[in-house]
């Protein structure tokens, strides 16, 4: 039985673990240094605890672990726009395993999450505002692939290592059902850091329905946020986000919408449509060895901030996104 969100068991559970910080001393410094009132965001990272100041402030107090790289930040901004928030580092708080603090401005609308439908079949409004993300998600991924990072030899050598190690582990340790797709990724993995296939872009490391903004009016994307994990990788990596646009997952597993495929073609069409184009049928094949790459990246891995603990236990929820993502039938071709 799924248990419910709580707001202040969440941020509870925050200030327990591996902090001396205070929840005073938090809302002290942003009442301080932003004005007043201060009100924690509804929904709290695992990694963070972030309160609304006024109505155009926002104070983030993250574990070290966590913290954000303004510099990668910046460059989001230079790529995306005003989608991604501005920030300013204000120092660290806690005497002992102390909290990095950063000031960013508010941005309109709300998490995914919360205006989301997960109503099968789609209301046709429903429909319609979704088309609207997704067509919107389409320009942001765009955005990425029209702006590649410089390739330097050295840093391809090391994340084909890591990323090679990463699939070892996961292909030692992961239930045998998963073999067959795993096996192909491997397979296809050194081409992505390999012959420069696919552009390096900036790749958001958590891309879930919490971290992206809608306005729930029109599903215009409004925000894209927490770019803590954020990393220059070959294109394709974050894609897992596009699922979360397309179905929902509960107690029973993940559920496609009954227009999936069609939102799934339109965010494909607006891709290229954004970017001229101009990609080959063998790019959009790297591109998917990239998207389940990164599906089993996310999924398959205990991440803590940007660390990797190890592969995910045989009780562990993500399995529930594995099986509905990471098998044969789940390696659809951009359309």
């Amino acid at each position: 039985m799924e248990v419910p969100y709580n707001l202040d068991s969440a941020i509870e559970a925050f200030f327990h673990a591996n902090t001396t910080a205070t929840r005073q001393q938090c809302d002290n410094f942003a009442r301080v240094h932003g004005g007043s009132p201060v009100k924690p965001v509804q929904l709290q990272g695992m990694f963070s605890y972030t309160v609304l100041v006024g109505t155009d402030k926002i104070f983030q107090f993250r574990f070290s672990n966590s913290q954000i790289d303004i510099e990668l930040l910046s460059l989001a901004a230079t790529i995306h726009g005003a989608i991604i928030p501005a920030c300013t580092y204000h120092g660290i708080i806690g005497e002992s395993q102390p909290l990095c603090i950063y000031e960013m401005n508010n941005l309109a609308g709300v998490p995914y999450i919360m205006a989301q439908d997960t109503s099968i079949p789609q209301p046709p409004e429903t429909v319609r505002l979704k088309e609207q993300t997704v067509r919107d998600f389409a320009k942001f991924f765009a955005q990425g692939w029209n702006n590649p990072q410089r390739r330097n030899p050295d840093t391809l050598t090391a994340l084909s290592t890591e990323f090679g190690s990463a699939f070892d582990r996961l292909a030692e340790s992961l239930p045998p059902r998963f073999t067959p797709v795993l096996a192909k990724v491997k397979q296809d993995l050194p081409s992505l850091f390999a012959r420069g296939d696919l552009p390096l872009v900036l790749t958001h490391g958590d891309l879930c329905e919490m971290n992206i903004l809608v306005d729930r009016l029109s599903g215009k994307l409004t925000g894209v946020i927490d770019w803590a994990e954020a990393r220059v990788l070959p294109f394709g990596f974050a894609l897992y986000g596009l699922e979360n646009l397309l179905g929902y997952m509960d107690s029973k597993g993940w559920h496609y919408y009954d227009n999936a495929q069609q939102l799934r073609r339109l965010f494909w069409g607006g891709f290229r449509k954004e970017t001229g184009d101009m990609i080959s049928d063998a790019a959009f094949r790297t591109i998917e060895t990239a998207r389940m790459a990164g599906l089993f990246y996310r999924y398959g891995l205990v991440h803590d901030g940007t660390a990797v603990l190890g592969v995910v236990g045989p009780q562990s929820s993500s399995l529930k996104y594995l099986d509905a993502f990471c098998n044969l039938d789940g390696w659809v071709q951009a359309d």
